[in-house]
C-alpha cells in the first residue's frame, strides 16, 4: 500500500488531518505501509537501489525476519509497535560512518521524552531505554544505487504497546514498552497512539539528519552526550 503524506494508515486509531501534524519538509512525505514483511529494512534498501526519493519510510505491522545489530533477531508482536526504515540519501564522509544509528536515537529518545514525559536515554550505540530497559533499537545499512551513488537505510522498532504478558519470560526484566513504563509512573494502563509517536520521531528524526548534512558533528555528539545513559548508575 502507497500512501502520501499519512493521507491513512492503521497504526492505532485514525487521525483527522493527519498530514497536517506531520511536520516535516521531506520525511514521511512518501510512505509504504504492509501489513507483514520479512523486514522493512530489506524493502526500503530496495527501493533505495530503485530510486525512491530521499525521506521515503517504509512501516509494517509486522516483521517475521526483523533484525539488529549482528544479524540478532528483534522479535515484536503484531500491531503492536513501531517498525519503521527510512531511506536517506547523505553521503556519508569516513567519520560519519557512526552517527547515523546516533542520530536515530536521538530522534526517538527525544520524542518519546516530549511527548510522554519518560526519562529515555540512549545505551551506546544504538539502544534506547528506560529505567535501563530496551523500549527501542536502530539498526543503519548502506547501499548503493543503480548509478553506483551510496546512501543508507535507518530502520528503527519501537516497543510501544507491548503488555508484559507479550513478552517471554527472559526478556521481562530486561526490555519494555512504552505503555508499561507509562503505566508504572501514572498507576494507569493506556494505548498509546502509535501514529502520533511516529509523527514526533519523524520529525525529530528530520532535526538531526539535517544537522548530520549539514556537517555539525559537535552538536550531534552533544546532544548524545546529553541524552547517554549513565552506566556506573544501577
Amino acid at each position: 500500500m502507497l500512501l502520501n503524506q499519512f493521507s491513512y494508515f492503521a497504526l492505532g486509531k485514525s487521525i483527522e488531518n493527519a498530514s497536517a501534524a506531520l511536520q516535516t519538509e521531506f520525511i514521511g512525505h512518501q510512505i509504504e505501509h504492509y501489513t507483514q514483511v520479512p523486514s522493512t529494512n530489506d524493502i526500503a534498501i530496495a527501493r533505495g537501489k530503485a530510486g525512491a526519493r530521499e525521506g521515503t519510510v517504509v512501516i509494517a505491522e509486522h516483521q517475521t525476519a526483523g533484525r539488529g545489530r549482528y544479524g540478532r533477531r528483534w522479535e515484536a508482536p503484531p500491531g503492536k509497535c513501531l517498525l519503521a526504515s527510512v531511506v536517506l540519501r547523505h553521503r556519508l564522509l569516513q567519520d560519519q560512518i557512526h552517527l547515523p544509528n546516533l542520530i536515530g536515537a536521538i530522534a526517538i529518545a527525544r520524542a518519546i521524552r516530549t511527548r510522554h514525559g519518560r526519562n529515555a536515554q540512549i545505551k551506546p550505540p544504538n539502544d534506547v531505554r528506560i529505567e535501563k530497559r530496551k523500549v527501542a533499537g536502530v539498526l543503519t545499512e548502506l547501499a548503493y544505487d543503480t548509478q553506483q551513488q551510496s546512501f543508507f537505510v535507518l530502520g528503527f522498532g519501537v516497543n510501544v504497546n507491548i503488555t508484559l504478558a507479550d513478552f517471554p519470560p527472559e526478556l521481562r526484566e530486561i526490555a519494555t514498552s512504552l505503555r508499561i513504563a507509562s503505566a508504572n509512573s501514572e498507576d494507569q494502563d493506556t494505548e498509546i497512539c502509535r501514529t502520533a509517536l511516529l509523527h514526533a520521531i519523524l520529525g525529530q528524526l528530520e532535526d538531526t539528519y539535517l544537522q548530520l548534512k549539514a556537517g555539525e558533528t559537535d552538536l550531534i555528539m552533544k546532544q548524545f552526550e546529553e541524552l547517554r545513559e549513565d552506566e556506573n548508575r544501577g
